[in-house]
């Protein structure tokens, strides 16, 4: 039987742990639909008595990252939490100036070094060796996106689609694009207006819309960039509202976790997944791991960026040592 998340985050908290050395990878990697067309990455490394830890930062540019590289020795002292359990005190520890995708990618390292030093999986605290992950691929705003949805289904792309929408569609795209099967969430990221909402919403009455204008009518309204933490995510459960999750919004993966503990104690009826942020390495392999375990029928936003072949769900795997 699996845990709650929140158990899962408790357990996590009381790993013993040892760091003793700190050390950041940068590098770009190509991405489509990623403005600029590469997109920049660092992997902080947490190492300690013979197993390194991992966790990526998902800042947007190279600047950021070559500040959080340069940081990175002060913001997690070499030596930390030799003497006991960790108790999930990252964000103590990265200072105050830091960012939440900074804390994030520190605290998932943290989380993989203390399973590894200890030996253990995530199968073993939260119970369940593997699952089955149902996944969306997400696209930005384009002029033709029916256009674009039927260029990736010759590709081979078969998932669900999350398609953040173009207030300036007309009523053609809007007909072209609701006549393409597949379509599970459209994200306005607060653009358009209540008519933008009101004439898509009978063309797509099953999708999610997520952030969408003020003012705006949907019987089925999700929310994302509100969602700082867990507090944030009951109030919008309580609205009624379904829940996208991101340990990098979020400061970390065990807000995450607290998050979809709320989630689980909004009852049966309560939507949560977890979202992307353009994660090229560990950190999507990490929210797998995360959303397969507590939402695995949402419509997670953790398809693979690249490649043919494509499907609508994924076997993650739960029970080698480590997170991701």
């Amino acid at each position: 039987m699996t845990a709650g998340p929140g158990a899962l985050a408790a357990a996590l908290g009381e790993l013993p742990l040892c760091v003793e050395t700190v050390e950041v990878r940068r590098r770009a990697v190509p991405a489509s639909d990623y403005p600029g067309g590469a997109r920049p990455s660092s992997v902080v490394r947490l190492g300690g008595r013979g197993h390194v830890g991992t966790g990526e930062n998902v800042a947007f540019t190279d600047d950021e990252h070559a500040r959080f590289a340069a940081r990175a020795a002060n913001l997690l002292p070499a030596g930390a939490f030799t003497n006991g359990a960790w108790r999930g005190q990252a964000g103590a520890l990265v200072g105050a100036d830091a960012q939440g995708h900074e804390r994030a990618a520190l605290e998932a390292a943290l989380l993989d070094l203390a399973l590894r030093q200890a030996h253990t999986t995530l199968a073993a605290l939260a119970g369940g060796a593997g699952a089955s992950l149902r996944v969306v691929l997400s696209f930005a705003a384009r002029p033709d996106p029916a256009a674009h949805v039927r260029q990736l289904r010759a590709a081979g792309r078969a998932e669900e689609l999350k398609i953040d929408v173009d207030p300036a569609w007309d009523a053609a795209a809007r007909a072209a694009l609701a006549r393409e099967p597949g379509v599970a969430v459209l994200d306005f990221k607060g653009r358009g207006d209540p008519g933008l909402v009101a004439a898509l919403s009978p063309l797509f009455p099953e999708a999610l819309f997520e952030d969408p204008p003020p003012g705006a009518a949907h019987v089925r309204v999700a929310r994302d960039a509100p969602l700082g933490d867990a507090a944030a995510v009951g109030a919008a459960l309580a609205r009624g509202e379904a829940v996208n999750l991101k340990a990098p919004r979020m400061g970390g993966p065990l807000e995450v976790l607290r998050a979809l503990e709320r989630a689980r104690r909004a009852g049966p009826t309560a939507i949560a997944y977890l979202g992307g942020m353009f994660e090229v390495d560990v950190g999507r392999t990490q929210a797998r791991q995360l959303a397969a375990l507590f939402c695995p029928d949402g419509p997670n936003d953790l398809a693979p960026l690249q490649g043919a072949g494509g499907t609508r769900r994924l076997a993650v795997r739960l029970d080698t040592p480590g997170f991701g």
